[in-house]
Formats: C-alpha cells, structure tokens, sequence
C-alpha cells in the first residue's frame, strides 16, 4: 500500500487544507516533490580536503554525537502555474524545518574533523562544505527551470542537522526552500539510517521511490 503523503508548507502559501486545495491556489507556487532518503551520521571523503595549518582531512562527524545529515532527493518540481514564468532552484536555500528550529547551509563550529578534537572554522566551513557536496550530492547546484513540468529529477542534496531534535522518532522530515512561493511535497517513505557515506561507507539511494 502506497504510504500515505506528508507535506510542508512553504513560507508564501495560505495553508492547504486537504487535497481539493491543490488547485488554483498552486497558480502562483512553484511545487517540489521530494523523498527523505537517508539520515547519516558520517561522511569520509574520496579525496582528503586539504586546510591550513593541519593534516588533510579524511572524514567529517557531528560535533554533537546526536547530529546528522538529512540527505534529500528533489524528485521533481512542478513549474505549471499559470503564473509563473520560471523558477530559479539553489540547493542552498533548501532547509529543514523541524518544530521552531530551521536548518540549512554548514556553519562553523558544528563538525569535528577526523577522530579528533579539532572542529571546523568560519574560515574553511566553505572548503569542507564543498567536499561534502562532493561525495553526496547529485544534479547542479543551480538551474534556472522554465515553466513546465519536471518528472524524474532526481537530484540529491544533504542538510546538516547539528544537534538532537527533540522526540523524532525517524521519519521523513519536513522541506522547505526559501525564497518564491513554494510548497514542498514528501512522499512519506521514512530515511534509512546511514553509519557513514563516502567511499568506505554505505550506499545512499539516488532515485526518487514512486
């Protein structure tokens, strides 16, 4: 049985009660489906990132033993509405909403580096940020998508989520995009629970479940 759909409302949109309200109040929103593929609690790197003053770094782990990567698959995006043109997608504005809390880009002082002590800074956040995209993500980081309709995207993305969240028990966590008007559909299939990603670790599906 297809398990039921979850959504979250994107900042912009009047809430949708039901489903008889996707219609024409989607004539101004751009919509993304998505799947929650995996929560990860380690990524090694292919390649050691080389930073300043230390050893390159073969791995990155949560400063926080009860973080993790949320890793997503936008499996498509529907740019239909009569009144929008097109839609310009940026993984960066991608977030996670969770209760008040908001997660999004990699910020400083939240990873540690290797089985070490040492942590990320302001000034190679941006360095090892990339590289993490390297090993997870698929598809570009941006596009410009005209008005259509985009099936079988299937590009896959990871947010950091650097502390606990309270009470979740490990299902599919909510989406959001900043910016335009959006609303974010998941199709409710819980994430599988990654030891480690990269070369040494565990797959991580890259297709979207129907």
């Amino acid at each position: 049985m297809r398990k039921l759909i979850k959504y979250a409302l994107i900042p912009g949109l009047l809430t949708a009660a039901g489903c008889s309200s996707v219609d024409t109040g989607l004539r101004n929103t751009v919509v993304l489906h998505y799947q929650h593929v995996a929560n990860v609690h380690r990524i090694d790197f292919t390649t050691p990132v080389a930073l300043p003053n230390r050893a390159p770094v073969e791995a990155v782990l949560p400063l926080d033993s009860h973080g993790f990567w949320a890793v997503f698959v936008l499996c498509g995006l529907d740019v239909t509405g009569a009144n929008i043109p097109s839609f310009y997608y940026d993984v960066d504005r991608a977030r996670v909403q969770y209760g008040d809390r908001r997660f999004g880009p990699l910020r400083p002082y939240t990873l540690r580096l290797d089985d070490t002590a040492d942590i990320n800074s302001r000034f190679d956040t941006r360095t090892l940020a990339d590289a993490i995209a390297a090993e997870i993500q698929r598809g570009p980081s941006s596009q410009v998508f005209r008005h259509g309709y985009y099936p079988h995207l299937d590009y896959r993305f990871a947010i950091y989520i650097p502390s606990p969240l309270p009470d979740y028990p490990g299902d599919q966590l909510p989406l959001r995009y900043e910016g335009g008007q959006t609303l974010a559909l998941g199709n409710g299939y819980p994430p599988a629970d990654v030891d480690s990603a990269g070369p040494r670790g565990s797959g991580i599906a890259a297709h979207c479940l129907p």
